[in-house]
């Protein structure tokens, strides 16, 4: 399954944008109806990792992500995390963060693939996962890229 979310374009440069994909930005696009309490947070190199705790007690969940790749040209940056501990519902994680450039403006595309473990987890779970990035679209376009 899919998930492709596209950003309005906003007003900032590519270098100041990559610079503010940092751990303010990851805990700001937290939607309040997903409790996830940071264990590690590395960045956005290759070798990185995000550590996660999902969930409230006693009900938590473990997420581990690696930073797989990353591409930076004049017109475009990325990054790929990839899933290496998943919650029990999910089976595969790739996400890749693509922020585009053109003319002094931004948008940040974010492109999931992911595979659920049995088809109920994916009914209960993937209208959620699409409201959770969608919530990311305003953020993106009023975060102070500064």
């Amino acid at each position: 399954m899919e998930i492709n979310v596209k950003s309005d374009w906003f007003n900032a440069e590519l270098s100041a944008v990559k610079r503010g994909f940092n751990l303010s930005l990851f805990k700001a696009l937290n939607p309040p109806w997903m409790p996830a309490r940071v264990v590690r947070f590395d960045g956005c190199s290759p070798g990185d990792l995000v550590q996660l705790k999902l969930g409230l007690w006693p009900m938590q969940m473990d997420w581990e992500s690696k930073i797989t790749e990353e591409n930076e040209g004049l017109e475009a940056w990325y990054f790929v995390d990839e899933g290496v501990v998943l919650p029990f519902f999910l089976k595969h994680w790739r996400h890749v963060h693509r922020v585009e450039y053109l003319n002094g403006r931004c948008r940040v595309i974010d492109q999931i693939e992911l595979e659920f473990k049995t088809a109920i987890w994916a009914w209960i779970f993937m209208p959620l996962m699409r409201f959770q990035f969608a919530y990311r679209r305003p953020i993106y376009a009023t975060w102070n890229w500064k």
